[in-house]
């Protein structure tokens, strides 16, 4: 077995794993797209119940996938057959996303399961040949295996049922190999390739932005409002992916980051909140979605932005805590108050300033605190 990756000097995401991001871009970028579609000014409700049922499975299998490859990565023939394996299946099952999932679910569950067990294969096979972590890997791999049986017996039920026990199956997954993770020997993890590897992660959903910026500039009539929005909404992504990466060099040195399940599980809030605003910015440059439903949609975007952000900097360094908590309510606080402004355009700017805050706030306040202990 070739050398693991883990003990490379030096270490980076492999050219296998950005190419499996492209392969992440693609199915999220379906997801994105469920938000975008309007009924008469509204989101209609299933189109809500449909974003986090579809969001969640792409997202665990990335996470998985990227949790394996920081302890057992050899980018060996191997590893490379599995993972290009698993991009397949993956491209395949995003074809049932979307408005249809829901007529085809046999064919989407049957792929997500099948993809499930192939990574259960990866971490099964490495415990044959990684003593220090036998134990490890074959647990987590039978909890993917037991996960995966949940999940696909959703397929024996009706709406709502049926996605609540495919989420169910996610559920005991993570609970799993948090549990597992706690209890066994096994080396932690390579701190700064798994930032690296959530850093890619993420500019991939502000890329989503950008797709849902210029997505929504096509085909308009400009006048001074989307204008503005266009403006406004670009300025937001430019102070998320600021305040996101320049506080990075804190993240990868920190002390109680062991496992890394903090902050694998804290991103999928980040994620989904990222996508949502993507498609905050596209209704406010289209002027398709009523004020009420705007609002819904800005506030949880923002709210799920904070949190996934906020999270593991909250849990690992005390210090933080009270400027987090502080500098969270009053750009929380602007969000909603922004919410009520007559128009989206006005909604998005109000928003808009309330991240400047938080920028801002974070450079001047938070990151300025003595973080040496925890670090």
């Amino acid at each position: 077995m070739k050398t693991l990756q883990y003990h490379a000097e030096h270490r980076h995401a492999t050219w296998l794993e950005l190419f499996f991001d492209l392969v992440f871009v693609a199915s999220i970028g379906v997801v994105t797209h469920n938000l975008a579609h309007t009924h008469h000014g509204h989101i209609e409700l299933q189109q809500l119940w449909m974003f986090p049922i579809e969001f969640l499975p792409v997202w665990w299998i990335w996470a998985t996938h990227t949790l394996y490859a920081n302890r057992f990565d050899t980018d060996s023939k191997a590893h490379r057959v599995a993972s290009l394996g698993i991009m397949f299946l993956m491209v395949t099952m995003a074809a049932f996303l979307g408005e249809g999932i829901f007529d085809h679910y046999e064919r989407f569950i049957g792929f997500y399961v099948a993809i499930r067990f192939v990574l259960a294969g990866l971490y099964l096979s490495s415990a044959g040949k990684l003593e220090d972590s036998r134990h490890y890997a074959t647990r987590v791999g039978k909890g993917i295996i037991a996960g995966a049986l949940i999940s696909g017996s959703s397929l024996l039920f009706d709406s709502p049922y049926r996605e609540i026990i495919l989420i169910g199956g996610i559920a005991f997954e993570m609970i799993a190999a948090t549990i597992v993770g706690r209890k066994t020997s096994v080396d932690p993890i390579h701190k700064e390739h798994l930032v690296e590897r959530i850093g890619l992660f993420s500019i991939i959903l502000l890329g989503e932005s950008i797709i849902s910026l210029v997505g929504g500039l096509r085909d308009i009539v400009w006048n001074p409002y989307n204008l503005t929005a266009a403006l406004t909404g670009f300025l937001m992504i430019g102070s998320l992916w600021w305040i996101y990466y320049d506080s990075f060099h804190v993240m990868e040195k920190l002390k109680r980051m062991k496992q890394g399940f903090v902050l694998v599980y804290s991103h999928i809030f980040l994620a989904m909140g990222l996508v949502i605003l993507a498609n905050v910015i596209r209704h406010a440059i289209l002027g398709d979605l009523a004020m009420d439903d705007f609002r819904i949609l800005a506030i949880t975007g923002m709210i799920f932005f904070y949190l996934g952000k906020q999270i593991i900097y909250y849990v690992s360094i005390p210090s933080f805590r009270k400027n987090i908590l502080i500098n969270s309510t009053v750009c929380v606080a602007i969000t909603v108050a922004s919410g009520f402004l007559p128009r989206p355009e006005y909604a998005l700017i109000g928003i808009t300033l309330g991240m400047f805050f938080y920028t801002y706030s974070n450079f001047k306040w938070t990151l300025t605190k003595d973080v040496t202990c925890p670090l």
